[in-house]
């Protein structure tokens, strides 16, 4: 198909995400359940908590791989397979407003913890995995350390004046 639009402008709102999409909810009739991830196992598989109480393995679905991106502790829409019940697939992925909403009309179970942030989160990863020792050490050892260096620095300068003549230079 020819760009009869001139440039290449006329692509930017090709892939604008719509932010009015209503949320999908579960449908009894084609056995589907929402589901929080617990682990991600790669290739499009993961590990998923039921709100039934069953772990199963989930698989993405076509049409969301390489399209919507989706991590632990997230809540998704699955659809239960008839011949295999420890398998299932992600069809819908909700973001936490759809989550507050499932919430509200309570479709989500209580024991569901969602993940929040803590300060002490945003602290741990500031250190960049290095751990710092904040306590001060006692005088006493910082005494005889420098004590210990003074000697050592004194004899090794008698020695280097025995070596070294600075006139001859």
């Amino acid at each position: 198909m020819p760009n009869n639009k001139g440039g290449k402008r006329y692509k930017r709102n090709k892939n604008q995400v719509q932010e009015n999409k209503t949320t999908r909810l579960k449908d009894v009739n084609q056995s589907q359940e929402y589901a929080q991830i617990t682990k991600c196992l790669g290739n499009g598989r993961f590990e998923v908590l039921c709100f039934d109480g069953k772990k199963r393995m989930a698989t993405m679905c076509g049409k969301m791989r390489k399209r919507i991106f989706v991590n632990t502790h997230e809540i998704v829409l699955v659809s239960l397979r008839d011949w295999q019940d420890s398998k299932c697939d992600i069809i819908d992925k909700y973001n936490a407003s759809d989550v507050q909403k499932l919430r509200q009309k309570n479709l989500i179970p209580k024991f569901i913890k969602l993940e929040e942030k803590n300060d002490d989160d945003e602290i741990m990863d500031d250190n960049l995995g290095f751990v710092f020792d904040y306590s001060m050490p006692n005088e006493d050892s910082l005494s005889d350390k420098s004590s210990s260096d003074e000697e050592s620095a004194s004899e090794s300068e008698s020695e280097n004046e025995d070596k070294i003549d600075i006139d001859d230079i």
